[in-house]
């Protein structure tokens, strides 16, 4: 008699879920069905995939929700479940590329801030899963040679008395990172997967990058020119910038090239060591490359001195630090836009562990939006049921000749567990015929945009 309480209170649980399983199966087996009959409808397909993902079938639900984007690239929901169905997956890139068309095409506010949120911590994610697969296929990685133009900038090295501004490693090597991606030929390493990589090989950790680690780190990231820099103090207010090209390929360092003056000059030093670079590679800039190159983003050295300790931060997992750094950056120079940038991204930091793919979802409490979702657990398609041309017709009209009123947004709801009733034509009715012959004008006035 004393197992009989547990045995109870199993049975009920086990009572309790199974009307939820069989709900979610008979949702799954309406919407097949919708879908089968239309498989051209996007409300159908878009009310599959989540029916699919709600009922952990996570590739199930990608496969659909990708053909209803195809339909409609509009959709925002077929672009969020997505997402969430990318990320359960594991494929982080899809997730966060799925994501980012939300923001652009999906209506939940809420859903947006939780979304900005879990992109920055996603994308850190993201860097980590890269360089940890690298180091993992290393051996395959590294048959493949990169190209001369695709160029990787890790941290510079800094050498001098002056600890303070040894931050600088990060700031200059960022500042580089910038400049480099100004030409078309050049497709510059990001800092944030080239520090990962960093992480990853201990590259950070080491006293000196010599040349073996540099030919690493660079076939690891498929870069075929890699960019070995130091710091170094020369005098109380003086300092040198030197920066040597490996070729990742043969292993050979350039000759270096070298800039010296006195640290308030350190932006002008910046760019008179990038145009260098610039010809060691044999790239040639245009007018228009040139003029960004030459551009700064602050004058203000404290400012990025400040910016420079906030990427250190970042770069040590003390993300708090670095939001406090990058809002200092910006209280100095608040026309320092990559500072503010920065600085909103490690304040979302702070916050983005704790946003996950449920509180994403969660965040659909209210609007069409969350109606489509409520719609589809119970096993009915919402939303406007025409094919993708049909639907690409009525966005192009609309962007071509809107509306002149505001218009009333109605919520099409099909309820798929029954076929509908057939609706008879009035005409055919009259003369008794399937096909009556009708006609008439239609007459379609598209006004000038």
């Amino acid at each position: 008699m004393r197992f009989a309480r547990p045995f109870l209170a199993l049975m009920l649980v086990s009572l309790a879920a199974a009307p939820v399983a069989a709900q979610g199966t008979d949702a799954i087996a309406k919407l097949e069905a919708a879908r089968n009959r239309t498989p051209q409808s996007v409300a159908a397909l878009r009310g599959l995939g989540i029916a699919y993902y709600k009922a952990k079938r996570y590739a199930d639900a990608r496969t659909v929700l990708d053909q209803a984007r195809q339909l409609d690239p509009k959709d925002g929901v077929s672009a969020l479940y997505t997402g969430l169905a990318a990320e359960q997956l594991g494929d982080l890139t899809s997730a966060r590329r799925a994501y980012e068309t939300y923001l652009n095409v999906g209506t939940t506010r809420r859903a947006k801030t939780e979304i900005r949120t879990r992109l920055v911590s996603l994308s850190r994610q993201e860097s980590i899963a890269s360089a940890k697969a690298a180091v993992a296929n290393e051996a395959t990685i590294s048959r493949t040679p990169g190209s001369q133009f695709t160029v990787a900038v890790p941290p510079l090295r800094f050498s001098g008395t002056d600890s303070t501004l040894k931050p600088l490693e990060r700031g200059m090597a960022d500042l580089l990172i910038t400049d480099l991606s100004r030409s078309a030929r050049l497709t510059v390493v990001e800092r944030d997967r080239m520090q990962a990589l960093a992480d990853e090989i201990q590259l950070s950790q080491s006293a000196r990058v010599d040349a073996a680690t540099a030919v690493r780190a660079g076939k690891l990231m498929q870069a075929g020119t890699l960019v070995n820099g130091i710091i170094q103090q020369t005098g109380a207010n003086q300092i040198s910038l030197d920066a040597s090209l490996v070729n990742v390929g043969t292993g050979s360092i350039g000759a270096p090239a070298q800039v010296t003056n006195s640290l308030d000059q350190l932006f002008d030093m910046e760019k008179r060591l990038v145009f260098q670079l610039f010809e060691r590679i044999g790239v040639a800039l245009t007018p228009a490359e040139r003029q960004l190159v030459e551009r700064r983003p602050t004058n203000n050295l404290q400012a990025f001195l400040a910016y420079s300790r906030g990427l250190m931060a970042m770069d040590d997992g003390r993300v708090q630090d670095a939001a406090r750094f990058f809002e200092n950056a910006r209280s100095l120079d608040p026309g320092f836009v990559a500072a503010t940038q920065r600085s909103e991204a490690a304040t979302a930091a702070t916050g983005g562990e704790a946003v996950s793919a449920v509180t994403i979802e969660s965040s659909l409490s209210t609007g069409s939006e969350s109606r489509t979702v409520t719609a589809a657990v119970a096993g009915r398609a919402v939303g406007p049921t025409l094919g993708g041309l049909q639907t690409t017709i009525t966005n192009v009209t609309r962007e071509v000749n809107p509306p002149t009123i505001n218009t009333v947004t109605t919520t099409i709801e099909t309820t798929v567990s029954a076929p509908p009733t057939p609706r008879v034509d009035p005409v055919s009715n009259g003369t008794r015929q399937d096909q009556p012959s009708q006609t008439g004008q239609v007459v379609i006035i598209i006004r000038r945009p």
